[in-house]
């Protein structure tokens, strides 16, 4: 059974690494290139976007997917012949509910 916990800290591990190694590149680039004016605001343009993107790796902005991804292996542990789950994620109390089917072909 993969830890799912341990893969996601992996990526952002490695993506938080490349921005690391991207800006350090890039601030060496301005050191030597120190009178270009065009070049120095287009890498501190390049710098700022690469801090948008460290932000939305650390604070994964979308709802805790891996607590639903440990859900569904806690119950398939229990019993794998289980061939679905129903997941009903609720935002604000009411009957109003959209439906969404999705068949995941999980190639053995």
């Amino acid at each position: 059974m993969k830890d799912y916990n341990a893969l996601n800290n992996k990526f952002v591990q490695n993506g938080l690494a490349i921005l690391q190694s991207l800006s350090t590149e890039i601030v060496r680039l301005k050191i030597d290139r120190i009178t270009d004016y065009f070049l120095l605001k287009f890498l501190d343009y390049t710098l700022c976007e690469l801090d948008k993107i460290k932000i939305t790796i650390e604070n994964n902005p979308r709802f805790m997917w891996v607590q639903i991804q440990e859900e569904i292996d806690r119950l398939y542990t229990l019993d794998n012949s289980i061939t679905g789950i129903t997941v009903q994620l609720d935002w604000k109390q009411g009957g109003n509910r959209a439906f969404y089917k999705l068949e995941i072909n999980r190639g053995k």
